[in-house]
Parts: structure tokens; sequence; C-alpha cells
């Protein structure tokens, strides 16, 4: 067996920029940076400064400008000839390729691939999530996808539901499929003694978190409040990254359009909200592997969620939050957290295992394990 696997991360997207897919590649590269292995930084990433933040907006106006495919293809087609100039360089036993079906698309090689992703092409074209713009590019999406899981000698998913669509929707071989759960993208978390001062509390506080409002289900988040109410309950929600329609208004609701959490001042904002707030209402209508759902349970935050897309290989009913059907009404909601709340043992105990399941399965050091021990296997 190797001592020292030399790993390319593979992928044409700057993963040394916190705000490239929500952080996740970031703290992907990050994890397994820290493993026993030698990763190698394959394309062109760059740690960010004020000048590439400027450069790249100009950059992205530009591309809104110009015509998107060919900005796409030119930016693809750059990224390959780098990346064979690199291997030539600095030889690796395998890629590592974070949602980079299009980049598998363009290169040529035999070094052994695994391919990662949260979703299929055929999962996310829908009308909720408005992923492609023409059936030419959903079809385009879908070669790349077919050759993406043909290259690779191991496909890691975040998630069943995802897994599940590579083996029945594109014949991906089962022995080749892994399911790994995504980390929280946080660099700090709090202490285990921290999260229950919140537990002495009469008011229940509900925090909501989306930009998406319909998507994130934002109506019924507001109309469980509605409803809380309406029982007798004394009850307020905080709704973060959105502008709820104008309609949306009552006493108990206060709405923080957006916190930049690279800012450390409305970072720590965002972490009081997460430390102080009960129960995290997550109504999505459709969703892949929502970070946030780890990221709440980090802070003993309890999540009431939607079984759909990939959140029930997250969610453990009674755990870690509780999933409620796609139709559940704001008064199922409603229900299910005045029953929790109103007994503080059992809070305390939902807060307690929250935070165990992220520890042990929900952080970006549990999942490197994972995605290391399958490398090694590789060669074994």
């Amino acid at each position: 067996m190797m001592q020292h696997l030399r790993v390319g991360f593979f992928s044409s997207q700057n993963y040394l920029d916190k705000n490239t897919f929500s952080g996740t590649l970031y703290y992907m590269h990050r994890s397994l940076a820290s493993r026993d292995l030698q990763l190698i930084n394959l394309g062109n990433p760059r740690k960010v400064t004020y000048w590439h933040k400027l450069v790249k907006g100009i950059q992205s106006i530009y591309a809104l400008l110009c015509f998107k495919s060919s900005n796409q293809n030119k930016k693809f087609n750059r990224f390959i000839v780098n990346v064979n100039k690199q291997l030539k360089e600095t030889p690796c036993d395998l890629l590592f390729c974070p949602v980079s079906s299009e980049e598998l698309n363009l290169i040529k090689t035999s070094i052994p691939i695994i391919f990662l992703s949260d979703a299929t092409p055929k999962l996310i074209n829908n009308r909720i999530y408005n992923s492609y713009d023409s059936k030419e590019e959903f079809e385009i999406a879908e070669k790349h996808e077919y050759t993406a899981l043909s290259k690779s000698k191991k496909l890691v998913y975040s998630s069943q539901w995802a897994s599940q669509s590579a083996i029945n929707e594109y014949q991906a071989d089962p022995e080749k499929v892994e399911v790994i759960p995504f980390g929280a993208n946080l660099d700090n978390i709090p202490s285990v003694d921290q999260l229950f001062s919140k537990c002495n509390a009469s008011r229940c506080r509900l925090l909501f978190i989306g930009k998406d409002w319909h998507r994130k289900g934002g109506n019924i988040a507001f109309e469980t409040l509605i409803s809380l109410l309406n029982m007798g309950i004394d009850a307020e929600l905080v709704m973060l990254g959105c502008i709820p329609p104008e309609e949306i208004n009552n006493e108990r609701l206060k709405v923080i359009p957006f916190l930049n959490k690279n800012n450390p001042e409305e970072r720590d904002q965002l972490n009081q909200l997460f430390l102080q707030s009960h129960f995290f209402i997550f109504p999505t209508r459709a969703d892949c592997s929502p970070i946030v759902i780890c990221e709440a349970n980090a802070f003993g935050l309890p999540v009431i969620t939607t079984d759909v897309g990939g959140i029930s290989t997250i969610i453990k009913n009674g755990k870690n939050g509780y999933m409620l059907p796609l139709d559940a009404s704001s008064d199922q909601y409603a229900s299910l957290i005045a029953n929790n709340f109103g007994d503080r043992t059992v809070y305390e105990e939902l807060v307690k295992s929250s935070r165990e399941q992220y520890d042990q399965y929900l952080n970006w050091d549990k999942w490197a394990e994972a995605i290391h021990s399958l490398m090694i296997s590789m060669f074994n």
C-alpha cells in the first residue's frame, strides 16, 4: 500500500475561494489537505485578494454580455491544457473531481478518477431548479454526465437520492458508487456547553435561511409562526437571506436580507442566530444536500424540514430534527415544534443529539476520512 497518495484536485473552479460553490469546494480541499496524502492543486486556483474580487466582478459582467457557452468552452479548454501540462510535471496517482463533469468530458487520461456530485442532471431538470436554459443545454449536460460516470473508477454522492439516480437513470455500476455526506462550511463551532443556554428561554425562536423564497418554502415558515401564535405559544421568527413579499409581516417576524459570512462581524451575528434559535425551520420544496442543515446541527439546532431530495441522508427523525411530507401544513409544523419545545427534557435531548449527529457524521473531517479510506482502497 502506498504511504502518500498523490491526489490531483481537479476542478476549473477556484476552490481556494470560500465564495465558490458556497464554500463547499474550499472546505473539501482544506479537509483533504489535512490528511496523510499529497494534494496537488490542478488548474489555477488562487487565494482571493481585493484585486481578484474586482477582476472577477468585471469578468462576470463580461460573461453576461457575451455568449455564455462560448466563454465556458474557452475556459474549460484552457483548464485542460493547463492540467495536462501540470500532470506531466507533477504525476498524480489519482484525480479527485468534484462536480467536474464538463471538465472530465475533455480530459484524456489513464489516471484513476473519483467523481463527486450532489445530484444528476435529470434530478435538477425541472421548473423548481431551473438549472438549464434550454433543452439543448440539458442534453449537453446529460452527455457530459454519462462520460464522467463511465470514465470514473469511483463515484461519490452526498445522498442516497443522488446515488440511486446515477444507478437507475445513468446505469452507473453500483459497485463503483459510494454515499458520503457533506460537512458544515464552518471555521469555528461552539463548545457543547454553549448549546444549552437557550433551553431556559420561554419564547420559541425559529430561524429560516433561504435566498429563494418559493423554493425554500418561505411562506410555510411564516405560516408556521402564525400557527404557533394562534396556538397560544410565545414564538418569533427570524428570516435571513431573503426579502419576503409585502403581505408577509408580523410584529414577531424579523427580516435580515443578507449577512456576509466571510465578514467576521456578520459571521458572528449569524453564529448568534444559530446559537439562540430553538428550531431551524426549513420547509424546502426541492434540495440536493443542503449544507445549512449540517451547520445548524453544529450549533445543536434541530432542523424541521421536508422529506425531499437528499435530505433523508442528513436528517434522522428524532435525532437531529424531523422531516415532514412535502404537502404538510403549517399547523403540522407548528404541532411538531410545540410538542418538542414544550417538554424541556425532550428538547434538551434533541439539542444534544443534533450536535452528536454533526460530530459523528456531518463534518468535513469525517467526510475526508471516508474519502481518504476510499482512495487507499482503490490501490489495495
